[in-house]
């Protein structure tokens, strides 16, 4: 890891020089779909007014639309969209490793929603970056007292990223502006550069001042000693004005969710939906704008009037009064004023205008998140063939977020709890042991639907087959798809008995099944010997000794 100062600056730099284009492109489409981050290639002033050059808001429309239905695809609040789980499938299988995994799972989620962490907020933020420009950044850390989880999303303007040789994103950094005396409290006024300090001693606290945090891989550290300065992950700030190094930490991994919507070759930032709809988004722009001024001339036209027919300027507005030369009049045949006709086509206009806005929602595929929805009279074949296309469309994009997204955001968060004690010890078959994640949003749970509806329409194809031969049932695993079925449709696990509990139960009702048929056997055999009594004491009466 480079800890020169001036080596870490022109690396910045060198980045940063490299996605300008990247930045005016975002530009464009924040002005159209993100007004509030349209600051990419120009300040602006708090407060400011930035949509006052929009004539509809279809983009920003369709990009609320897109993330929201992010959110509630991948982490809905109200639904457990992650499950913890034993890297071994067979520790699953051992009632304390399984209550273990309960309770951090539990644990984990209440810490995720927690308001204080901000999870909903700045990963709302995030999903609205990722739709508009393609590439969202989320910092999954600590709160100051250590005891509870910490989100912040940042403005892609103040980023830079860089990949390592396997194009997964491991180095950040981020511009920070603050004033001498934010500075001051969060790093220290020891620790400050030099300008910095003088200028809270003379008077400057309020002075901006430009501030860099890079987070990339430590190349050299002791791995036996795990404090700050020999983690994996180095973090260093920076004061660019006085070229000084303020702080120094790190982290046990990487701390930020990177989630990039769609990517190419040989380009480290993500390309998004809002990419796609631009140029109907710009034309549909100038559409209203067009519209516009042709409805104002439909309600109030330009007029004709005729040369030195009209005493003065017409009075156009209400009450008020023209006065025009009769003698013109009568020349005329009319009253020498009338509306310009323009020859303007304002149905047609407007059907221009709606096939630009149907190009805008498909980009953000608002036909597409409309399919599962079971409208009336469907049949379950047609609700399945829908939600089989549904999954096509948008399960490849929403696997990548899975993976670069929420994977990440959950893994990080359970390793931050994990080292500061908020789960019980783990069970000994636990320790030392990794686990998985696996994550039951409803985009996964309808491609498990889809597997079950599979299954049965299997068993609904074999049906004249098992009729004829029941032992071809032999061939299905009940058991499984039973336990299986409950978790493809949401049902809580814990509705679910244990395996030990279902097998003593069926070991109980076959012994009372033995135990009701010994009466009947018993009473056979009684039968049996009274009828062999009667038939040898009727030989004896009949024949008698010889």
């Amino acid at each position: 890891m480079p800890r020169d100062i001036d080596d870490l600056l022109s690396r910045h730099k060198r980045l940063k020089d490299q996605r300008r284009l990247w930045e005016s492109h975002w530009q464009e489409l924040a002005e159209v779909m993100l007004p509030r981050r349209a600051d990419f290639t120009s300040e602006r002033i708090a407060g400011e007014r930035r949509a006052d050059e929009l004539f509809d808001g279809t983009p920003m429309l369709a990009r609320r639309g897109l993330a929201s239905a992010i959110d509630g695809l991948l982490k809905p609040k109200t639904a457990r969209w992650f499950r913890i789980k034993a890297l071994d499938e067979g520790l699953d299988e051992d009632e304390q490793v399984k209550r273990w995994l309960e309770i951090a799972e539990e644990r984990l989620y209440r810490a995720l929603y927690d308001r204080r962490a901000r999870f909903i907020q700045r990963s709302g933020e995030v999903d609205e970056d990722l739709v508009t420009f393609g590439t969202g950044v989320l910092f999954v850390g600590e709160g100051q007292a250590l005891n509870r989880l910490l989100f912040r999303s940042f403005h892609l303007k103040d980023v830079v990223l860089a990949e390592n040789g396997e194009g997964e994103i491991d180095t950040l950094f981020v511009s920070l502006r603050l004033t001498a005396r934010q500075a001051a409290q969060r790093f220290g006024e020891t620790a400050l550069g030099k300008d910095t300090r003088e200028a809270l001693t003379n008077g400057g606290e309020d002075k901006p001042f430009s501030f860099l945090q890079v987070v990339t891989p430590r190349a050299e550290r002791d791995g036996r000693r795990r404090d700050n300065r020999n983690l994996p992950f180095a973090s260093l700030v920076i004061d660019v004005q006085s070229e000084h190094q303020v702080s120094e930490s790190g982290y046990h991994e990487f701390p930020f969710a990177v989630p990039r919507w769609d990517t190419a070759a040989g380009e480290v930032y993500g390309r998004s939906p809002g990419m796609i709809a631009l140029p109907d988004a710009n034309t549909l722009q100038q559409m209203g704008k067009t519209l516009l001024v042709a409805g104002h001339k439909a309600v109030d036209p330009p007029l004709l009037v005729g040369d030195d027919s009209v005493f003065g300027t017409p009075k156009t507005f209400p009450g008020g009064i023209t006065t025009f030369d009769m003698q013109a009049a009568r020349d005329l045949g009319r009253i020498p004023i009338e509306p310009l006709q323009t020859g303007f086509n304002l149905p047609l206009g407007r059907e221009m205008q709606k096939d630009a806005r149907d190009q805008i929602w498909a980009a953000f595929f608002r036909n597409v998140l409309q399919l599962p929805v079971d409208a009336p009279r469907m049949t379950a074949t047609e609700v399945l063939e829908r939600k089989e296309e549904f999954i096509r469309t948008i399960g490849p994009v929403f696997g990548r977020l899975e993976s670069d997204y929420i994977g990440q955001v959950v893994e990080r968060a359970f390793n931050i709890l994990l080292r500061a004690g908020a789960f019980p010890e783990p069970p000994e078959a636990l320790q030392g042991r990794e686990v998985v994640f696996d994550y039951a949003s409803p985009v996964e749970q309808a491609r498990r639907q889809i597997e079950a509806a599979g299954a049965a329409r299997s068993v609904e194809l074999l049906a004249p087959f098992v009729q004829a031969d029941p032992s071809i049932l032999d061939n299905f695993d009940g058991d499984a798809i039973a336990r299986d079925t409950p978790e493809i449709f949401g049902m809580p696990q814990r509705w679910l008995r244990p395996k030990e509990e279902v097998e003593g139960l069926r070991e109980g009702r076959q012994q009372a099944q033995q135990a009701a048929a010994l009466p009947g056997d018993a009473q056979a055999a009684a039968n049996i010997v009274q009828t062999l009594a009667q038939a040898g004491g009727g030989n004896g009466a009949g024949g008698g000794p010889l």
